[in-house]
C-alpha cells in the first residue's frame, strides 16, 4: 500500500513538472509570436491613429459602392486613396487589435473594389462586403471593449492581419500596373 501511494506520489510531481515545462513552452512562443506580428509592417508606410467615426464613414461609401457597381470604375482613385488611408492606420495599430483588424478589412475591401473595375466580377463584391462586415464588427468591438485586443483575443490574430496587410500591398501593386495597362 505504501509503494503504491508512494509512485501515485511520483507520478503526480512528474506531471507537475511537465505541465509548469510545457507552460513556460507556450508563453515563449507567445512572446515570439508577438515580436513576429510587430516585425511584420509595410515598409514606407507612416502610421496613423484609427479615426473610428472616418472609418465607419469609409465602409459606409465602400458598401454604397458595393451596391452600386457601376460606378466602381469612375472612383477608383478615391479607391487608392481609402486603401492608402487604410494602410497608415494599420501601419499605426497595435498588433494584435481591433483596429487593426478594421484597417486590414477596409483596405482589402477597397482592393476588390479596385479589381472589380479590372475585372468585374461579383464575386469580387460579395468579398468586398465580407470585408466590410469584419472592419464594421471590428470597429463595434473597440468601441465597446478596452481596444487592446484582437477580435479573437489571440496574438496569432495580430499575425494573420498583418499577413493580410502585406497581401493587401501587394495586390495594389499589381493592380497599379493592370490599370496602367487599360483595358
Amino acid at each position: 500500500m505504501r509503494i503504491s501511494g508512494a509512485l501515485i506520489l511520483m507520478v503526480v510531481l512528474v506531471m507537475a513538472v511537465v505541465v509548469v515545462l510545457q507552460s513556460r513552452d507556450v508563453e515563449r512562443t507567445q512572446d515570439a509570436v508577438a515580436v513576429i506580428s510587430t516585425e511584420l509592417r509595410e515598409e514606407g508606410v507612416a502610421g496613423a491613429s484609427l479615426d473610428r467615426d472616418r472609418a465607419l464613414a469609409v465602409i459606409a461609401v465602400l458598401e454604397g459602392l458595393v451596391h452600386d457597381p457601376d460606378a466602381i470604375a469612375s472612383h477608383v482613385d478615391d479607391l487608392k486613396t481609402i486603401a492608402g488611408t487604410a494602410a497608415t492606420w494599420a501601419a499605426g495599430a497595435a498588433s494584435p487589435s481591433p483596429e487593426l483588424h478594421a484597417a486590414v478589412a477596409i483596405r482589402t475591401a477597397a482592393g476588390e473594389l479596385r479589381e472589380h473595375a479590372v475585372r468585374p466580377n461579383p464575386r469580387r463584391l460579395a468579398a468586398a462586403q465580407r470585408e466590410l462586415d469584419r472592419a464594421r464588427q471590428a470597429l463595434t468591438v473597440a468601441a465597446s471593449g478596452s481596444g487592446t485586443t484582437a477580435p479573437s483575443g489571440l496574438v496569432t490574430e495580430g499575425v494573420r492581419d498583418s499577413l493580410h496587410n502585406l497581401e493587401a500591398s501587394q495586390k495594389e501593386r499589381e493592380l497599379e500596373v493592370e490599370e496602367g495597362l487599360g483595358p
